[in-house]
């Protein structure tokens, strides 16, 4: 849940600090106060985008700090964990720096984090809903559908890339058939080029090998002449030793058996080195090639690398010469490529039909869920249903074949239709509500905002709407900006946002308001600018009955 919300030089607001507590809190205060500030400030620290707009006049940064405790189990964790990031006592805070430029720094745990993963992580943790939420746009329903059935769809996904890639072979091989000639004599003169060049496997490092013994052929040559000449000497010298040592071995065995051994060390180290130089000298003496030759290769290979876009002459000749018996072929390769279209389009198309099977099935338990909720927001004859249809087939994808949209009938005998389309601004908020109610239980956010979800409803409905969103508040942490005493009475935390004007300029503030001052802030909302006794009495009635 939202621990707290610390916000520095943002719009109206100098230093304004915010706890929070489980359950329902309410916001409430005149229009103009600064309420969506709050929110804009909160987006701005879960990653939103920076706006210059945003900074207080005159300040040269703006900071907000939004502190959040979760569960252990919560899969932040294992996010945080992935990216190197800090935590621990099961609480994360988000902390966002704007500057006057509309340059900004992100910060995890005061660990720095582009924009994007703090927007992504935000998104598992709150969800800010207004009038015109994003359920009224189609497009989102098939995603709301398949988080609330908890729907898998790396296997229709897989299918979908196996069926572009047919295509796309299959288009590729069609477009080079029809200018099969070009291509072919292209082919064939560059198959014959490479030949004639006749690169082979590994050819160029040895030739970069070649040209270094080369290159370096007397100075090397040299090198072991003096070596030869030095090993030799000193063989003669170890040979006439061990001769010497061998006439007086029969005096003093036990001190003339190490000499002698040492000596013959000596002499098979020796013969060894003189050995290996002879080795060396056929190498160095033996390259097939001047270093004319060699550059003159070399130069012929690269060139042939870098007008065919090729590291490997060996391996583009071989594709050269597949493409050109496949395209002398013709129309068999094209026939097995469009039996592999086929193939795969029907992989696809089994798996797509599975897909909504499944749907179907979670569309019938949605269904349900919704209709649950709707007559304790006063919605007792409207039907709500998930409405299917197929998409033509140049608008598959790797979701499926579905095309999924949100249906409403609100009273009998009127026509169904899309929710925007035909429910009523106070039905609409009341709809919204049941879907949020519904889709938020099946996910794993934690908190979920409401910004004046009750505009359009009163008396009755808004007490209903006020009802489900404290039961909801016992299951979730929410966060509801109102202008209705009936969902405001509901509250376990009330804020009530306000301003100050002074000659320096005006502040937004907010203040968390005793059982006595909220039973006030109702009985204003309910009065208007001048509270009446019987306001006040209507709203202790109110409280209490909340």
């Amino acid at each position: 849940m939202l621990e707290a919300l610390s916000i520095n030089n943002i719009v109206l607001i100098d230093d304004l600090h915010i706890d929070f507590e489980k359950g329902l809190c309410v916001l409430t205060g005149e229009t103009g106060a600064g309420k969506s500030i709050l929110l804009d400030a909160l987006g701005l620290a879960l990653g939103e985008r920076a706006e210059a707009r945003l900074l207080r006049p005159g300040a040269a940064r703006a900071q907000v700090t939004a502190t959040f405790s979760l569960p252990l189990t919560h899969s932040l964790w294992r996010e945080l964990d992935d990216q190197g990031i800090a935590h621990e006592g099961g609480e994360v805070i988000f902390r966002r720096l704007l500057e006057a430029d509309g340059r900004s720094k992100c910060f995890l745990n005061d660990q720095v984090v582009s924009q994007a993963l703090m927007r992504r992580l935000g998104q598992d943790l709150v969800e800010i809903h207004g009038q015109f939420d994003q359920l009224l746009d189609a497009k989102s329903h098939l995603a709301a559908l398949d988080a609330y059935g908890k729907i898998e769809k790396g296997f229709i996904q897989e299918a979908f890339l196996g069926y572009q890639d047919a295509k796309m072979a299959l288009k590729t091989f069609q477009e080079n058939l029809s200018k099969s000639f070009e291509r072919q004599s292209f082919l064939r003169f560059a198959i014959d080029e490479i030949e004639k060049v006749a690169p082979q496997v590994g050819e160029e490092a040895a030739l970069e090998a070649d040209r270094g013994l080369i290159a370096h052929r007397a100075k090397i040559a040299e090198a072991l002449l003096v070596v030869d000449q030095n090993i030799s000497t000193a063989l003669t010298g170890l040979f006439q030793s061990h001769k010497a040592l061998s006439r007086i071995h029969d005096l003093l065995p036990e001190k003339i058996n190490p000499l002698v051994e040492s000596c013959d060390q000596a002499i098979v180290e020796g013969q060894e080195v003189l050995e290996g130089m002879k080795i060396l000298k056929g190498e160095v003496d033996g390259t097939p090639h001047d270093l004319e030759t060699i550059e003159n290769r070399l130069h012929g290979l690269r060139s042939l690398s870098r007008k065919y876009q090729t590291e490997d002459l060996v391996a583009c000749l071989a594709s050269f010469k597949e493409e050109m018996v496949a395209l002398e072929q013709g129309e068999d390769h094209l026939e097995s490529l469009e039996k592999a279209v086929t193939a795969a389009q029907k992989v696809y198309l089994e798996r797509a039909h599975l897909l909504s099977e499944e749907r179907k099935k979670t569309a019938i338990r949605l269904q349900a869920a919704i209709a649950a909720e709707l007559p304790p927001l006063k919605l007792d004859q409207a039907i709500f249903r998930v409405n299917f249809g197929e998409l033509r087939e140049e608008a598959w994808g790797p979701f499926g074949i579905d095309q999924i949209e949100f249906y409403i009938q609100t009273n009998p005998g009127m026509p169904e239709g899309p929710l925007s389309a035909i429910a009523s601004g106070g039905e609409l908020s009341r709809l919204m509500l049941a879907l949020k109610v519904v889709l938020t239980q099946s996910g794993a956010i934690p908190t979920l905002i409401f910004d004046e979800i009750e505009r359009g409803t009163g008396g009755a409905v808004a007490s209903a709407m006020g009802e489900r969103l404290k039961a909801l508040s016992q299951h979730i942490q929410i966060l509801t900006i109102s202008h209705s005493p009936q969902i405001v009475s509901r509250g376990t935390l009330h804020l009530v946002v306000f301003k100050i004007i002074k000659e320096e300029g005006t502040t937004t503030h907010v203040k968390a308001l005793t059982p006595e001052e909220r039973q006030e802030e109702v009985a204003r909302m309910l009065a208007g600018e001048e509270i009446t006794e019987e306001a006040r009495a209507a709203a202790k009635r109110l409280m209490g009955a909340a």
